[in-house]
């Protein structure tokens, strides 16, 4: 739905998610270091486990529903492709490339591209 106030709340939302990812990604040692301070463990389950088990029920839910169906596929493209992303700028930066990062920088990428070519203008979404 969208309302007078939904999208000023998406703009400083994705703002905020914005600034701390390039944070994040540009210098990632001061968040390791206020992390260390309040418990690594704690930021991961966080980070990695909720915001990703959030991602996973939102997608299992746009597949069954018309209108976030291709949102949800959307969600797919730009999480892979951030992933990756951010993975490139990690080996640029000095970490040495290992089979196991590959493998998972393949899956993003194909992740990513079949997302892009399922939410390309032109296809009918499916419900």
């Amino acid at each position: 739905m969208n309302t007078p106030l939904s999208r000023p709340f998406l703009i400083v939302c994705g703002l905020l998610y914005l600034g701390f990812g390039l944070a994040v990604l540009l210098a990632p040692e001061p968040a390791l270091h206020d992390a260390a301070a309040t418990g690594l463990l704690e930021d991961f389950h966080g980070s990695h486990g909720g915001l990703n088990l959030a991602a996973g029920l939102f997608m299992v839910y746009a597949a069954f529903s018309g209108p976030w169906h291709r949102p949800g596929i959307l969600l797919v493209a730009l999480m892979n492709g951030g992933y990756l992303a951010g993975r490139v700028v990690t080996l640029l930066v000095g970490d040495a490339l290992t089979t196991p990062l590959l493998a998972v920088m393949a899956l993003e990428f194909a992740l990513c591209a079949v997302a892009v070519s399922l939410a390309a203008p032109g296809r009918a979404a499916t419900a």
